[in-house]
């Protein structure tokens, strides 16, 4: 399996380690898997780790997924989503502006505890709110 989906120890978000690189089909299946266990535990916060693999999509595939996909996948407007990458890694930076323009709480961090704090002090997220794009130690 290219992923693992688990609910955080601390039961207050939906985590998901990818362990390939990603492609459209393999966002859909671990977005749906994570949507999926946040709406059984009634949680819309979830980190992706996304350290180690590259997003290796087109730029139309990328938009496609944000502005069509997510909608499709019933993904939560009012969710709030963190993604770690690897610091020299820049593969992931369209794709976090296309789901950010589609309305969508995300933000790209190269550091997971900063991730992790961003998320859990998120109050109900403002949409279109700017913030720094990607933060790191």
């Amino acid at each position: 399996m290219g992923h693992t989906a688990f609910l955080s120890d601390c039961g207050r978000f939906v985590g998901c380690r990818v362990h390939d690189d990603i492609t459209i089909e393999r966002a859909r299946q671990f977005t749906q898997d994570t949507v999926d266990l946040g709406k059984r535990h009634q949680i819309t916060r979830f980190l992706y780790d996304a350290r180690g693999v590259r997003n290796i999509e087109t730029v139309f595939r990328n938009y496609q997924f944000a502005n069509e996909d997510m909608a499709r996948l019933n993904v939560d407007r009012a969710g709030t989503f963190a993604v770690v990458t690897d610091p020299d890694d820049r593969s992931h930076d369209f794709v976090e502006t296309a789901i950010r323009n589609a309305g969508y709480d995300v933000r790209m961090f190269s550091d997971h505890d900063a991730a992790l704090c961003w998320l859990l002090t998120r109050g109900r997220p403002t949409l279109g709110a700017r913030a720094p794009i990607r933060a790191s130690t």
